[in-house]
């Protein structure tokens, strides 16, 4: 019975987190500019988001010590590899007090994604992880996303491709 409870619980998220994404492009977020918002690599090295200008980001806020961040990471990764040859950058911003282990799980893991680190004026903080943020190629926030989702539905990846494609709305 409470096997049963754990796997009914664990589908309805599953559902819920891929039905929010039929948003995209529906949710109009508060307007948000991310150019001057700074990002730093493992060595310190400062990134802005306006070094992305040109293309589409998909911003990602995880820590390697969140459930839920780590459950979302291999369909992330699986996004990454379907939109291969197109203008989408992937930002993966690490919440990690410890910059190294960051890096460790996604070596450990095998996942290819440059990591950042929160800078001066990050846009994107929140009070909770995962949160997730698409930004056309001028740098606008056209979607936001907060919770665990499946990021690599065909219906997610079209949007993606629309979206680097230059329809602003991702329809």
């Amino acid at each position: 019975m409470r096997r049963r409870k754990i796997l009914i619980t664990v589908l309805l998220a599953v559902v819920a987190g891929s039905l929010s994404l039929l948003w995209m492009g529906s949710k109009k977020p508060d307007t948000v500019h991310a150019a001057a918002g700074e990002l730093t690599n493992i060595d310190g090295k400062p990134f802005t988001f306006a070094d992305f200008r040109g293309k589409v980001v998909f911003v990602n806020n995880w820590a390697s010590w969140c459930p839920p961040c780590i459950a979302e990471m291999p369909g992330i990764n699986e996004l990454k590899q379907k939109l291969k040859g197109e203008d989408i950058a992937f930002v993966m911003v690490s919440f990690d007090e410890d910059k190294e282990k960051a890096m460790a799980f996604m070596k450990r893991k095998g996942f290819d994604f440059d990591v950042y680190f929160p800078g001066l004026n990050y846009p994107f903080h929140t009070s909770s992880i995962p949160a997730t943020y698409i930004l056309d190629k001028s740098g606008n926030v056209v979607s936001e996303h907060f919770g665990m989702a499946d990021y690599s539905s065909n219906e997610f990846v079209t949007q993606l491709k629309k979206l680097a494609s230059g329809d602003s709305a991702g329809k």
